[in-house]
């Protein structure tokens, strides 16, 4: 029977669930051990990668990718916390700022698969629809 990514991540974190950072140590380096006996080391960024979205999840943990034309500041970088912790019912909130000097000004927020768009272009292309009409 073949153990599909999710199977192998779910297991780790059982595996994992209330131990010490010596004891989780040892646990990853046997999992690492029995991957490479399986012939499925090829996938084990993709198991970790599957293993932090179940952990997140089960821990009310939300990742956030930030865009903006320049670093955010603290206040900045709170209240989008703030927003985010009570959009998710998030009990920590994560957040990956990104700075693209493509972005004339605004902000972009990617949580998981949805984006909230609030940059300068698109509020202008909002803005140019409306005209339009």
């Amino acid at each position: 029977m073949k153990v599909s990514i999710k199977q192998y991540s779910q297991t780790l974190l059982e595996l994992t669930e209330n131990k010490s950072e010596s004891e989780i140590f040892d646990i990853v380096q046997s999992f690492a051990e029995q991957l490479k006996k399986d012939g499925q080391l090829k996938n084990s960024s993709k198991i970790i990668e599957k293993f932090s979205e179940i952990y997140n999840a089960a821990n009310g943990i939300v990742e956030v990718t930030v865009t903006t034309s320049r670093s955010l500041s603290s206040d900045q970088a709170d209240k989008i916390e703030s927003y985010i912790k009570e959009k998710y019912s998030a009990k920590e909130v994560l957040i990956n700022n990104v700075v693209d000097e493509k972005i004339k000004g605004g902000i972009v927020i990617r949580v998981g698969d949805e984006i909230i768009d609030g940059s300068i272009e698109a509020q202008l292309k909002r803005l140019q629809k409306e005209l339009a009409r």
